[in-house]
């Protein structure tokens, strides 16, 4: 096969992928792709990586699947609806409590 080889792949929030970029950035000059990504992230990140990582480690104590967990750090969702389309395609249906307690949890992090 050419080309490169996947070596590892990782689940990531976006200020975890905004504090990578910016320390590409630091090193060197980013890539046409990579300096637009990082101004999309400069924009709209709510968090900074050191809070996003400890919010997704609390998700996944509670057992929220690690693809949902980064998904509900990228977003931080609101209310029930929000929270609800993240929920959307999984096979698991949120309860009341869960959704309560996901939400209280993503409130201490805003």
């Amino acid at each position: 096969m050419l080309g490169k080889k996947k070596l590892d792949e990782k689940r990531l929030t976006l200020p975890e992928v905004k504090k990578i970029l910016e320390e590409r950035k630091e090193k060197g000059e980013l890539l046409y792709e990579q300096g637009i990504a990082l101004d999309h992230l400069m924009k709209f990140c709510k968090l900074d990586a050191k809070n996003a990582q400890k919010l997704k480690e609390e998700l996944i104590k509670i057992e929220v699947p690690p693809d949902v967990a980064v998904k509900i750090t990228d977003i931080l969702p609101e209310d029930k609806h929000d929270l609800g389309v993240i929920f959307a395609k999984e096979r698991h249906i949120l309860g009341d409590e869960e959704t309560e307690k996901i939400l209280e949890i993503v409130k201490k992090y805003k």
